[in-house]
């Protein structure tokens, strides 16, 4: 006989999962304000936006610490605790990817290139789109641990199908954005590490949040 997740833990963790999903999401938001104001020569609000993330990292690492200092021990659980803990970990990576990518932004000033900026910006907000995922898939998979159910089982995996195929589109206009940098900055090797290296922080962002979906479909795997 199976028994739902709430009922083995003296006091369920996924609550606070949803809390920490909720500030990955507002970060995302905030994220991309920050790379957008970045791109606008005239736009005076990165560093205030900056610090929001930053401040909003810290607050997603203690829910963090919280979860698993607060983990039952010797209790059977109806998810691999390995699982569970893999999931928390590349979800809070989600959050320092983003606070990393706005860290590197602030050690220079680089003009980007009028053609780069429309791909930059769409391959941000595909990895908002991944990040928006993630309270649909978390609170999903909370019902899912409630009753078992096969219905609420599927719908985890179809948000984390659509989390899938928004990381695959980011993976496509990572590729390209990095070609066409080589070839735009070509005079200004400084512009090119840096921009690269953007880049590679907003593909890990999209990155973390995919292998956060591939834990928790482990978890409801049957």
């Amino acid at each position: 006989m199976r028994f739902g997740l709430f009922s083995l833990f003296r006091e369920s963790p996924f609550p606070r999962l949803q809390e920490h999903a909720a500030k990955v999401q507002e970060g995302g938001k905030l994220f991309r304000s920050a790379i957008r104001c970045y791109l606008e020569s005239d736009c005076e609000e990165f560093d205030e936006l900056h610090l929001k993330v930053t401040a909003l990292e810290s607050e997603a690492d203690k829910i963090k610490q919280n979860i698993r200092a607060h983990l039952p021990k010797g209790i059977l659980l109806p998810v691999d605790k390995f699982q569970f803990l893999w999931y928390l970990r590349e979800a809070d990576r989600v959050m320092d990817a983003m606070q990393d990518a706005l860290h590197w932004l602030s050690y220079r000033t680089t003009l980007v290139p009028e053609p780069l900026i429309d791909d930059l910006l769409l391959m941000v907000d595909k990895a908002v789109e991944v990040i928006d995922e993630f309270q649909p898939m978390v609170e999903s998979a909370v019902q899912y641990f409630h009753t078992f159910s096969n219905k609420e089982r599927d719908q985890v995996k179809d948000v984390i199908r659509d989390l899938r195929l928004k990381e695959f589109e980011s993976d496509q206009i990572e590729r390209k954005l990095k070609s066409d940098v080589f070839t735009l900055t070509v005079n200004d090797p400084a512009a090119t590490f840096h921009l690269i290296r953007l880049i590679e922080y907003i593909g890990e962002v999209s990155n973390h949040a995919e292998n956060a979906g591939d834990m928790m479909r482990a978890m409801v795997a049957k």
